[in-house]
């Protein structure tokens, strides 16, 4: 028959008392002791404390011995279960959130085409969410937690809000998926969230790029020729493909096909991270055949340094420097783009879309050939290079 606490009470101190299948208590002091286990494991005799007598009790210190029991059975040795479950209390206790967002952006963030979206993620979450969730191991963060973060921004910068829920969600999915946050994901919105924020009803204006009207644009382009740098002929070929300034800064001498008039933009570039074909206009194909005869660099638009490419920020440096009446982003001249060719020509819509590189509805999509696309893409990138070369003395000049 197994220990007692009556039992107990009366046995001798300083000795081992067996309590059954490797299960002992030593007594210290009279009604205080420690429970031990020993085992056999990998055939090594081993001995691993369970707890503390009386604050263990005979019951509970049978329940603790059937656990490691179970764990030797499997193959496991308690002893260093043990040790691993301590570890990550240790690690739990010590990992913040911002600890793991800023992982995740490490991880994640060369896979982005922008480097403005990583630092957009990493001055967002900066800025509203580590003062908050940083005030607690992460393993502790809740429902309540998150809340806190978006509760002062969710009326007054709803965009701002929904974005900042999204990536807290996908930090905490991450946590979860190198085993750092156990349970249910705290920021996740459907089912969950959705019952605590409302999604607001009414007009919702979301912050759109500035752009330059379509009617403005001959004459700015027409002085915009007349700058012989490489920002100029960078930004005369980003208006004259539609392009994003992402794909336009590394564009190389194998990238453009001259006899195809293609310039084909590699996957890792685009955001839609598949391959992308440009049919190339007339004007933009001499552009850059007057690049390449030009130098011999590694990249067709390159930066102070040669081997390197042109700077993130210096088309829309030229624009604010240069030409400062006009009021619009490099960016914007996508928008221009678009908003020409739904007023002014009679192109399907989306063949402008894929003249954008937008993700398009997959039935869309499906319902296009990409060769057929890029031959229905084709007049259309030369009608806009025709119209942004189509400057005359009667338009209006728009800077100095």
């Amino acid at each position: 028959m197994g220990l007692t606490n009556f039992k107990i009470k009366s046995a001798t101190i300083g000795k081992r008392h067996h309590d059954g299948r490797g299960l002992y208590l030593i007594l210290s002091a009279r009604g205080l002791g420690k429970w031990t286990m020993r085992y056999m494991i990998n055939r090594k005799a081993k001995e691993i404390g369970l707890g503390r007598y009386p604050e263990l009790s005979p019951a509970d210190a049978r329940k603790k011995h059937f656990e490691a029991r179970i764990l030797i059975a499997e193959g496991k040795d308690p002893l260093t279960e043990r040790r691993k479950a301590e570890a990550q209390i240790k690690r739990e206790a010590l990992t913040r959130f911002s600890d793991v967002a800023k992982s995740y952006i490490e991880e994640h963030s060369p896979k982005w085409t922008s480097k403005k979206h990583a630092h957009d993620w990493e001055s967002t979450l900066r800025r509203l969410a580590y003062p908050v969730l940083d005030q607690k191991p992460l393993a502790q963060l809740a429902t309540e937690d998150v809340i806190r973060v978006l509760k002062p921004i969710w009326y007054c910068k709803r965009e701002t809000a929904r974005k900042l829920q999204g990536r807290i969600q996908m930090i905490f999915s991450y946590a979860k998926a190198g085993k750092l946050y156990v349970g249910e994901n705290p920021a996740m919105w459907k089912d969950h969230l959705c019952h605590y924020f409302p999604v607001l009803s009414g007009p919702h204006h979301v912050k759109h790029h500035r752009s330059l009207h379509y009617g403005l644009l001959p004459g700015f382009f027409a002085q915009l020729i007349q700058l012989d740098t490489i920002g100029s002929k960078a930004l005369q070929y980003t208006i004259l493909t539609a392009a994003r300034t992402s794909e336009v800064r590394y564009v190389k001498r194998d990238e453009i096909d001259f006899k195809k008039m293609l310039w084909n933009v590699p996957a890792e570039r685009m955001k839609t991270r598949k391959p992308h074909k440009v049919p190339l206009s007339h004007q933009a194909a001499e552009l850059i055949d007057g690049i390449m005869a030009a130098h011999n660099y590694p990249f067709l638009f390159h930066g102070i340094n040669p081997e390197k490419p042109l700077s993130n920020m210096a088309m829309l440096s030229l624009l604010k420097k240069r030409y400062k009446d006009v009021d619009t982003t490099v960016h914007g001249f996508r928008s221009t783009f678009r908003t020409w060719a739904s007023d002014m020509t009679e192109y399907n819509d989306s063949i402008m879309e894929f003249a954008l590189a937008h993700q398009l509805d997959k039935r869309v999509e499906g319902a296009y050939n990409r060769t057929e696309l890029v031959e229905k893409r084709r007049p259309l990138m030369q009608d806009w290079a025709d119209y942004a070369h189509g400057y005359t003395a009667s338009q209006t000049t728009i800077v100095h």
